[in-house]
């Protein structure tokens, strides 16, 4: 066998979050919601955040959500090509709280990152490729 990366979470959410999710998800970290309508029709039991070609989370609204608790989950971790300085400020002009700050080690080595906690009390890992210092845009 050979792993070739992430395909993709699940996380469930309230019954009637699925508008917190598009902001949080789709508005502040630019994830692209995919298979809303479908959703909406009942064709499909959840959503999909688009992280990249071969990664996803899948957001489904259940009724039976239970507040994640710290025994449960701890993280999941997105790397952006952004730098940290430019996530920071991205998220501060959305009004998120930075929960924490530190340069941990992930799947592509050492990188500066932030953690925030979703609208549904998941805490999200967001991971800069590099701290080159630059101003990109998010």
């Amino acid at each position: 066998m050979t792993p070739v990366g992430f395909d993709h979470v699940k996380l469930q959410i309230p019954a009637d979050g699925l508008s917190d999710a598009r902001r949080f998800y789709e508005e502040v970290l630019t994830l692209p919601l995919e298979g809303v309508d479908r959703y909406r029709s009942g064709e499909k039991p959840f959503v999909s955040a688009r992280i990249s070609p071969s990664s996803v989370i899948h957001i489904e609204p259940t009724a039976e959500f239970e507040m994640p608790q710290q025994t449960h989950y701890d993280h999941l971790a997105v790397r952006f090509e952004e730098s940290i300085e430019t996530i920071q400020t991205h998220l501060r002009n959305h009004s998120i709280p930075i929960d924490r700050e530190l340069t941990p080690l992930g799947a592509t080595g050492v990188a500066p990152a932030v953690y925030v906690t979703d609208p549904f009390g998941y805490r999200v890992e967001i991971k800069a490729t590099a701290n080159t210092g630059s101003s990109e845009s998010f």
